[in-house]
């Protein structure tokens, strides 16, 4: 079963598209009881999570980039 979760990306990156394969990297906040990912390196990030909705793998595929005013968001599904 897949996963999606949304980015928020104020910088447009050409080769983020629909179909492209990217990487994320988990950050801890509040000393490892919340997660957050950005898209490696340092393109998108997303809200935050409790520690207990953790992505099993950091590697997915982006599915939709929707702009809105000044930011984007980009829709990447992960495999669960």
């Amino acid at each position: 079963m897949a996963r999606e979760m949304k980015f928020k990306m104020e910088i447009d990156y050409e080769h983020i598209v629909p179909g492209a394969r990217v990487e994320v990297e988990e950050s801890k906040l509040q000393g490892g009881l919340v997660v957050y990912y950005t898209i490696v390196p340092a393109i998108a990030m997303s809200g935050n999570f409790r520690k207990s909705e953790s992505l099993k793998n950091l590697e997915g595929i982006v599915t939709q980039v929707e702009k809105q005013g000044v930011a984007s968001y980009v829709t990447v599904e992960f495999e669960a």
